[in-house]
């Protein structure tokens, strides 16, 4: 695969896509970074599955103690444990954004693996892990009807003289002050996916958070 670099600003943060530099086994590889986080997305197609009804897409999402800085305490055990409930939750999300823009008929398997290599404790890996996936299908040869993009959006209401507004991507510390906290997947034409933790919010206000 060739290699390509490409950053942009994102809510007034530098993201950089680094297409190709590792993993060459791979159909599609891609680095991507939010300031100090970090994922590695691997995609393979494998053979076509003529037997089964159903498209045979996995995607995991693989948290490592040593991208937090950590080290397992256990004294003889140094191994990882199994998924974490946050890790299979990020997984569905990616899955969930990606899935419906596949042909119905696709039956050749897709295996995709965002690995978590650091985490800065600012910037969303879950964001990351699903723009970098975007990324790599887009970079490859397979049939999907991409790109997406992934945002968080929160909202912060009312304190004082201090009008509510929305945030888009907030930082870890910023999410306490938030009433709705949203995230959404789309294309350039449609929302793809929804996902949203709230307190009491009107419909003006989720209907604006997506737009």
């Amino acid at each position: 695969m060739k290699q390509l670099t490409k950053s942009l600003d994102l809510a007034g943060r530098t993201i950089t896509f680094r297409i190709g530099e590792v993993a060459q086994q791979a159909t599609a590889s891609v680095i991507t970074q939010y300031g100090e986080t970090t994922i590695l997305t691997t995609l393979v197609i494998g053979k076509e599955k003529t037997d089964i009804d159903y498209f045979p897409l996995s995607v995991e999402y693989v948290e490592k103690l040593y991208a937090g800085g950590r080290i397992k305490g256990s004294r003889w055990v140094k191994r990882e444990g199994r998924p974490t409930d946050g890790a299979i939750l990020t997984s569905r999300l990616i899955d969930r954004s990606i899935r419906p823009l596949f042909s119905d008929d696709y039956r050749r398997e897709v295996q995709i693996i965002n690995t978590v290599l650091s985490i800065d404790v600012v910037n969303s890996p879950e964001v990351v892990a699903a723009l970098s996936t975007a990324c790599a299908l887009s970079a490859c040869s397979i049939p999907w009807r991409g790109p997406i993009a992934t945002l968080n959006i929160g909202f912060v209401p009312d304190k004082g003289e201090v009008k509510g507004h929305y945030i888009v991507n907030p930082k870890t510390e910023e999410e306490d002050s938030l009433n709705m906290f949203l995230t959404a997947s789309f294309t350039k034409d449609a929302v793809v996916m929804l996902e949203a933790k709230a307190e009491e919010v009107s419909n003006e206000q989720v209907a604006q958070a997506i737009s």
